[in-house]
């Protein structure tokens, strides 16, 4: 009851204003979820999760709130997204709701503390329940470079962002020439699973630069991709007067992506499926395309902070129908 009663307060504070005020509140409130079921276990290069449920990039910029986040019954988290130095992000208003669509637009342009700060804040929560991805962006790739470097002592994993759809410089990185150059120096300096965050498509034009870099990411011995980050839309409640399209309208955009990647790249590659996830159909969908985890931010949003407990629960009634017994079973 107390836990609902501040969720619809927050859901009625502008966007932004209200996740500040919920992450903050759930620093100190009394949540844990616990739904250990062995059904649920998969395994991945960063680790064997409790569930295939990912909290994704973006949720906690800062670093900060990885330990109160761990309790929301998430089988990993992904923080960030970081870059070498601080940002201030783009200017308010950035992120609106679409309630009828059950979906976000944001055009926050990577506020962070930057990557000193950050890796600093993510420290004080360890030791970490479950494994925690630092995704980490610079359009500079020696900066990109540094940051990788540096985060990958204090993740179990890496992911790579190039693909902010509100950071339009990044898009230099699908210039298969310098995408090659990046990918195998990172690829120098890898110790840790690293995975390359990509875009939706509209065309094929997109498609033909998407799935360019997803071969040379696949070329240079990475671990996988996440896919689909947030879609370029028109947004004139934000002041970039465009921003990231997420929640419900991007899931058949990632089961598209998601089928074709796997198919592409056979079974040995990971790939963590983002956009629309919302219920446990979602969840087994995405995984009967070739995902090997899914993740989630806007559902969190609207389903509240009991989501993962909700969305596993749904999980296991689709398995009970269709005859699974286990989550890894799903995956072709």
């Amino acid at each position: 009851m107390f836990t609902e009663y501040f969720y619809t307060f927050l859901r009625r504070l502008p966007p932004e204003t209200g996740h500040a005020f919920g992450l903050s509140l759930l620093s100190h409130a009394p949540i844990r979820v616990d739904f250990d079921v062995q059904s649920f276990s998969v395994n991945t290069s960063f680790g064997r999760l409790r569930n295939p449920i990912g909290l994704a990039a973006g949720f906690d910029k800062q670093g900060k709130y990885v330990k109160a986040l761990q309790r929301l019954g998430f089988g990993y988290i992904v923080a960030g997204t970081v870059t070498r130095m601080r940002r201030e992000g783009l200017p308010k208003p950035r992120i609106v709701r679409r309630e009828k669509e059950e979906a976000l637009v944001n055009a926050m342009g990577f506020p962070n503390p930057g990557l000193e700060k950050f890796l600093e804040n993510i420290s004080k929560n360890k030791p970490y329940e479950v494994p925690v991805v630092i995704s980490v962006a610079d359009e500079n790739p020696q900066h990109l470079l540094e940051c990788y470097g540096e985060a990958q002592r204090h993740a179990d994993a890496i992911e790579i962002n190039i693909s902010s759809p509100n950071t339009p410089q990044l898009r230099h990185y699908f210039n298969p020439a310098l995408f090659r150059d990046v990918a195998e120096s990172l690829a120098a300096e890898k110790t840790k699973p690293t995975y390359l965050k990509i875009p939706p498509y509209s065309n094929s034009e997109e498609k033909e630069a998407i799935y360019r870099v997803v071969k040379i990411w696949f070329e240079t011995g990475f671990t996988g991709v996440t896919a689909v980050n947030a879609l370029l839309v028109d947004e004139p409640r934000v002041s970039a007067r465009k921003g990231g399209l997420s929640g419900k309208p991007l899931l058949p955009y990632m089961l598209r992506v998601v089928s074709e990647v796997r198919e592409m790249v056979g079974s040995g590659f990971e790939i963590h499926a983002l956009g629309g996830v919302f219920t446990g159909k979602d969840v087994y969908e995405a995984l009967r395309r070739g995902a090997n985890t899914v993740q989630l931010y806007t559902a969190l949003v609207y389903r509240g902070p009991y989501t993962v407990k909700k969305i596993l629960e749904e999980l296991r009634h689709v398995m009970a129908e269709k005859g699974v017994d286990s989550v890894e079973s799903i995956t072709v």
